[in-house]
């Protein structure tokens, strides 16, 4: 069984290919505009991006994915609608917050916006993928992940601790995380091959049967794959 974790990186995306038997992993990068080459209809792929976009509110699977982490509920962020994405980070930002405001009721984060360009490239591949390919992509939050595989929310990946905490949960999963992590591709800061790790612990979990969904039962885009 291979699974693939895919998270977005400062020149684009991370992969991380697991041979769940050997516990084998094959990094790769890609840019942008090579999103599609990343879904490999042989694997299940679990990525941190949104996949399912509202034409107006906001999803509820990010509604309730902030719920579950509680305090730590700023790491989801809330998922504009696709006609305030399709205004890119470039817009004015008075434009996407009215925009915001009238689909939503509220506004949005920069942090959204600034993920426009991937979160689009993602839905235009999976759109114009044959259906065998978007059957085995999902949506995966890597912070669900990791307290589903910790058993406990953790601490900031940006802080030491968090990324002491995360290896350390990895490893009940990978024994050899720290030689997985030391082989990642140069220029992929740590938390990013964190959380490609844990896109494919839930990915392999989700092939395996094991997975659940946030929101519970949810069969259909969106929702996450925990």
């Amino acid at each position: 069984m291979t699974v693939i974790g895919i998270d977005g990186y400062p020149s684009g995306w991370v992969a991380a290919r697991v041979t769940v038997a050997s516990n084998d992993v094959t990094w790769s990068t890609s840019d942008v505009a090579g999103t599609a080459t990343l879904l490999d209809p042989e694997c299940v792929v679990g990525i941190d991006m949104p996949i399912g976009l509202a034409n107006e509110g906001w999803r509820e699977c990010d509604v309730q994915a902030k719920a579950e982490l509680g305090r730590a509920g700023s790491r989801v962020f809330m998922t504009p609608p696709r006609a305030v994405l399709e205004l890119g980070i470039e817009a004015p930002n008075t434009e996407v917050q009215a925009l915001s405001r009238t689909l939503t009721g509220q506004g949005t984060s920069r942090q959204a916006m600034g993920l426009a360009e991937r979160i689009l490239a993602l839905d235009a591949a999976l759109t114009t993928s044959p259906a065998t390919v978007r059957g085995t992509v999902l949506e995966v939050h890597p912070e669900l992940a990791f307290a589903e595989l910790a058993g406990q929310v953790l601490e900031s990946k940006k802080t030491a601790a968090g990324v002491g905490q995360r290896i350390l949960a990895l490893r009940s999963w990978l024994p050899a995380v720290d030689q997985i992590l030391a082989s990642a591709p140069p220029g992929v800061p740590v938390d990013d091959a964190l959380d490609a790790l844990a896109c494919a612990w839930s990915a392999a979990r989700w092939r395996e049967g094991r997975a659940r969904t946030v929101p519970p039962g949810a069969t259909a885009a969106p929702f996450i794959a925990v």
